[in-house]
């Protein structure tokens, strides 16, 4: 009787270890397949996410070249003298010292450049958002610290945008719009309020506010805006500046263009960003050397891949490698432990068995090789059923170490930095798509392969140092 033959027949003989033998290695196969379908999957996983946010790319103003142009300008107007260029001014003061500021169309990005960017192929679509503006607050009161003393008036932030919804603190979910609804880019004179201001000033949808320059309260045209909506918190807005101006509450969001008319700056508006969302992620770098192409002054600019939302969600995917290592190590290293116990123990009890075959001459390498044998045919059948059960084992196993690893790195951020990782409700982020290739198959075979050798392998050790005389002695 062939070695095969053998096998097959001692396997059917001993039912309960094979079957116990089967749903080891079965169970360990479909965790290794999971293990390995996530490592594959990281870098998918990573571009669904930055789909499901939305990969963009963020306009704002050069420093160096900001600095450049006032040295331009100051050189048109002449030293030691009083005068305007290019939207700069200096002014020679009562006390002999020299005050130079810049309005805002020297700081603010130019609408015709927004325009040009906005208007390139596979641009879905765009926001523009104002400098943080701060104005007198007329006819409300504002939010203060009770204990800091206040050195400014009632002033207030106006925060202008062309889509509300796009605004960086609304994508990433530092507040929330309860009441009413969110500014469009059809809006004007409107604005959306915090939960605080509206509670402390008994405001409703449909009131008024009013705001003029600050500079001038008791004077400046005052401008009104209707509420159109109520926000509640849900994580600090991070202040651009020091007080109560600027802090998280009194931050008022507006229409684009109104901004510049509360500040008492009409037609002078002051752009600080312009963000533009592609339409197909997989096309990303491709339109931002497409966009660079575009006729505008780079030189003002400065142009961000703005995924800093993406690359938070991309860093928990990846770390969703270093998880499904540590996963196929757990597994693998538990499963020969397992496998080597189970193989120990049935050895005790095939020592008659063993001891007969050495008695018909049989060499202790086919004993072993007869284990190992019997091994890899269960193995095999439990594989082959694992293989058909791996997508779905792989998948839940994906999304639960996704999942865990938002939320871990949600609870970091939210707890080092008060700002929240925010989704769209009807996006799924892990989208994991799992699949198991012909390589996560061949990586399985050869990992569960191992797992039976050297369980097998290292259980005969007992059987290949011992002596036949030492075997045949322990049969009585």
């Amino acid at each position: 009787m062939n070695i095969f033959s053998l096998s097959i027949r001692c396997l059917a003989r001993k039912k309960v270890r094979t079957i116990l033998l089967f749903c080891i290695v079965f169970l360990a196969s479909g965790f290794i397949y999971a293990g390995w379908s996530c490592r594959s999957a990281s870098v998918q996983t990573q571009t669904e996410g930055k789909r499901a946010i939305g990969a963009s790319f963020r306009l704002e103003e050069n420093e160096a070249n900001r600095h450049v142009r006032s040295s331009e300008a100051l050189k048109k107007i002449g030293d030691n003298a009083n005068g305007s260029a290019d939207g700069t001014h200096v002014e020679q003061l009562e006390s002999g010292d020299w005050m130079i500021w810049h309005d805002n169309s020297f700081e603010t990005l130019q609408m015709d450049d927004i325009l040009t960017l906005a208007s390139q192929d596979g641009i879905a679509e765009y926001n523009i958002t104002t400098v943080n503006t701060v104005v007198n607050a007329v006819n409300f009161m504002r939010i203060e610290d009770p204990d800091v003393e206040q050195s400014d008036g009632n002033w207030v932030s106006l925060r202008g945008n062309l889509e509300m919804r796009l605004d960086m603190d609304v994508q990433s979910g530092n507040i929330e719009v309860r009441e009413g609804r969110m500014i469009a880019e059809d809006d004007k004179d409107v604005c959306v309020i915090s939960r605080e201001l509206a509670d402390l000033n008994g405001l409703k949808l449909g009131d008024t506010l009013g705001f003029n320059e600050r500079s001038e309260a008791e004077t400046a045209t005052v401008c009104q805006a209707e509420i159109i909506g109520i926000y509640e918190t849900i994580y600090k807005m991070t202040p651009v500046m020091y007080g109560d101006s600027y802090r998280s509450e009194n931050v008022i969001f507006t229409d684009l263009r109104f901004p510049e008319k509360a500040e008492g700056h009409k037609d002078d508006p002051l752009y600080q960003y312009a963000t533009f969302w592609v339409d197909n992620v997989d096309e990303y770098d491709t339109i931002k050397e497409q966009m660079k192409q575009a006729d505008i002054d780079w030189n003002r600019y400065d142009f961000l891949d703005n995924t800093g939302m993406s690359d938070t969600v991309a860093s928990n995917f990846g770390d969703l490698e270093t998880m499904s290592t540590i996963i196929l190590v757990l597994v693998i290293c538990s499963s020969v432990v397992i496998l080597f116990l189970v193989c120990l123990f049935w050895l005790g009890s095939r020592v008659h068995e063993i001891g007969v075959f050495l008695a018909m001459g049989k060499r202790k390498s086919m004993i072993v090789m007869q284990m190992l044998l019997e091994g890899v045919l269960v193995g095999s059948i439990a594989f082959l059923l694992a293989t058909f059960c791996a997508p779905a084992i792989s998948e839940n196993v994906a999304d639960y170490l996704v999942g865990y690893e938002l939320e871990q790195q949600e609870t970091e951020k939210n707890a080092e930095q008060g700002v929240k990782l925010y989704l769209e409700d009807d996006t799924e982020v892990v989208g994991v798509q799992v699949a198991v290739t012909g390589e996560v198959i061949l990586l399985s075979v050869c990992s569960v392969l191992g797992i039976i050798v050297a369980a097998v392998l290292f259980s005969c050790v007992s059987v290949a140092v011992k002596k036949p005389q030492e075997i045949l002695s322990r049969m009585s």
